[in-house]
């Protein structure tokens, strides 16, 4: 559900209205992909904007900085989402921009949303799931219990 905000920013008149709140979040994930660099490959860009969409553009925009100034790729989904987690530690999100963020829910978000569409992808293709991972040995498993 759009927030209060978001909603009134993108021109949603009432945000508990299925067909608003959907059409009106469309609009507003369209406009946040439009902000991320477009030196940042597909499906990068998607993932970028996901979170963005989940956490505010401005928190995406403070863990890339936070990203490169811990060596890691600001480009890079896999670096980004590393660093979300920090804008919950106050060590951290003190010294950016738009301060505190709950960053390790935007990164599971982006997860949930990977997963949900390889899913659909695979359904849709008609391939078959991923082969299983065989069980461990319960020998193995007794030894990682406390």
């Amino acid at each position: 559900m759009l927030t209060l905000d978001t909603a009134d920013h993108i021109g949603v008149d009432n945000r508990v209205n299925p067909e608003q709140s959907i059409l009106g979040g469309a609009r507003y994930f369209k406009q946040i992909e439009k902000k991320i660099p477009t030196r940042i490959p597909q499906p990068v860009r998607t993932w970028m904007a996901l979170a963005a969409y989940n956490l505010g553009f401005g928190h995406l925009e403070d863990t890339r900085i936070l990203t490169q100034e811990r060596g890691g790729n600001p480009d890079s989904w896999v670096d980004v989402k590393r660093n979300l987690p920090l804008l919950s530690q106050k060590r951290w999100y003190r010294r950016t921009q738009n301060g505190y963020a709950r960053g390790m829910e935007a990164a599971h978000y982006v997860s949930n949303i990977r997963t949900y569409f390889d899913i659909l992808t695979r359904v849709e293709s008609k391939q078959p799931p991923a082969p299983a991972l065989p069980p461990a040995p319960v020998e193995s498993v007794a030894k990682s219990l406390p």
